[in-house]
């Protein structure tokens, strides 16, 4: 049974885009509600509640953030740029706030993703690898916070290092996913349901 039902009068001349947005946006709202909400299955953020853990969910954050990080920092540090240097910083420490989520997340999946023989060793090797991560990006951030990095050194070479083990460790949880399909659901396609674009 339907609760709630919007409508936009004078929309059906496709004339009027404004309408048409609000349309669209009241629309989304109604099917939301259409099915009695997300508790009683309907589409609302099926991808998140059909996750079998968050750690998908968190891990493309610590990934962005420091990734952005590595970037900002070099620039500010070739160009000489405090606030970059600065706007750098936060960027970290986002960064490393959601690697010890992201690795708390991780190893609660670990614990409950069934997975083979096969995927265990490349698991093992993720874990090693978000945990250096999380080991780096900490001391990145204590470095941070105890005193300013004014030139390059030492700092800049953890940095890439950093760089290095966030591109192999993403490598491997990708791996699991896409070819051995760890913590998936798929749908089988047949050859004769392909979409091409």
């Amino acid at each position: 049974m339907n609760y709630l039902s919007f409508s936009v009068h004078g929309n059906a001349d496709g004339h009027n885009e404004l309408l048409e947005m609000l349309t669209g946006l009241l629309g989304f709202f109604e099917g939301l509600t259409s099915n009695g909400g997300a508790s009683n299955g309907s589409n609302f953020l099926e991808g998140i509640t059909s996750l079998a853990n968050i750690h998908p969910l968190l891990v493309h954050f610590p990934i962005a953030f420091l990734s952005a990080f590595i970037v900002v920092d070099f620039i500010g540090t070739a160009m000489k740029n405090a606030a970059w240097r600065e706007f750098a910083s936060g960027l970290l420490y986002l960064g490393t706030v959601f690697a010890v989520f992201t690795v708390f997340a991780g190893f609660q999946a670990a614990e409950t993703i069934p997975h083979g023989h096969n995927v265990h060793d490349i698991m093992e090797r993720h874990e090693q690898l978000g945990m250096s991560i999380l080991a780096l990006s900490l001391a990145l951030s204590a470095w941070r916070l105890r005193r300013p990095v004014e030139s390059w050194g030492f700092y800049n070479l953890l940095s890439i290092i950093l760089a290095g083990v966030l591109i192999c460790g993403a490598d491997l949880g990708g791996l699991m996913v896409y070819k051995y399909g760890v913590a998936v659901q798929a749908v089988a396609v047949s050859p004769d349901d392909t979409h091409h674009h």
